[in-house]
């Protein structure tokens, strides 16, 4: 496994009538954090880097990123459907002067930096059942998902 980039959630700001600083920053469900660490108030650039990592440590705990798996369960507001990475898909097809339009319940998932998907006709199955595999199918995804999660560890 890689190792932590030992400036994760640190950004330099330089300011143009200013000798700039060190943010620390951290955005985890919806909620945001930030501080600054200025050059001149902690004695220059190498100490105020050295302050907003000992605050940043200090802070990370609070701040827990979520595992792969817990982030693929939260609703995005965008979300039309209420299923997390479940959607509906029309697709037209123009062959000549005819067009055929096809329905499909589709779900998607990434594992390991990969993304998966699997689509169900409507047509095949039916809007239940097209729905209802492409749920099942999500689902299997994050099993896989979860499993290479705690593969990696």
């Amino acid at each position: 496994m890689a190792k932590p980039n030992p400036d994760r959630h640190i950004t330099r700001a330089n300011y143009a009538n200013s000798t700039g600083g060190y943010m620390v920053r951290f955005f985890r469900k919806g909620k945001s954090y930030q501080a600054y660490f200025s050059d001149g108030k902690h004695g220059g650039q190498k100490k105020a880097l050295a302050a907003a990592r000992q605050h940043r440590d200090e802070m990370e705990p609070k701040y827990k990123t979520l595992n792969p798996v817990e982030r693929a369960k939260i609703l995005p507001s965008h979300n039309t459907s209420g299923t997390v990475g479940v959607r509906w898909v029309d697709k037209v097809i123009v062959k000549g002067k005819k067009t055929y339009k096809f329905k499909f319940a589709i779900a998607s998932w990434s594992v390991e930096g990969a993304r998966h998907s699997r689509a169900f006709s409507v047509d095949k199955y039916g809007t239940e059942e097209a729905w209802k595999m492409a749920v099942k199918a999500r689902a299997a995804g994050l099993k896989d998902l979860a499993k290479a999660t705690a593969k990696a560890k």
